[in-house]
């Protein structure tokens, strides 16, 4: 809760700072938005080893293997990663960026879970 709180607020001030910003120098202030949204991201990495921890007590305790858990973390990367660098397209202005960043998100997730789906389908033809 505190990061949220944390990255909210130094978000907010980021945002009047570069909107004030915009005004004369259009340039620096989406670097600024830049620099500021790199360090909310900062904040909220450290909850990552927290989350992780859980992920793999979990995996032990149950036997549930992490070779099933890794395309979850990673889609999940590669969501925050496509949807950060999509907001940024749009905040330049390049709104056809931002949508190519956006399906080249989409298709990496689906990429890095077909070992998954391929192995959900293998169960399934079992089952059958």
């Amino acid at each position: 809760m505190d990061i949220v709180v944390r990255g909210a607020a130094i978000a907010l001030t980021g945002a009047v700072l570069t909107l004030l910003l915009k005004r004369t120098n259009p340039e620096f202030s989406l670097m600024l938005s830049m620099a500021i949204c790199a360090v909310v991201l900062t904040a909220a990495l450290t909850a990552y080893s927290a989350i992780a921890g859980t992920l793999e007590a979990v995996s032990l305790s149950t036997g549930f293997s992490a070779a099933y858990i890794a395309p979850i973390f990673k889609c999940v990367g590669i969501g925050i990663t496509a949807k950060f660098g999509s907001s940024l397209c749009a905040d330049a202005g390049q709104t056809a960026l931002s949508s190519a960043v956006e399906i080249c998100g989409a298709v990496c997730a689906i990429y890095v879970c077909l070992p998954l789906i391929k192995t959900l389908l293998r169960i399934i033809e079992e089952l059958a």
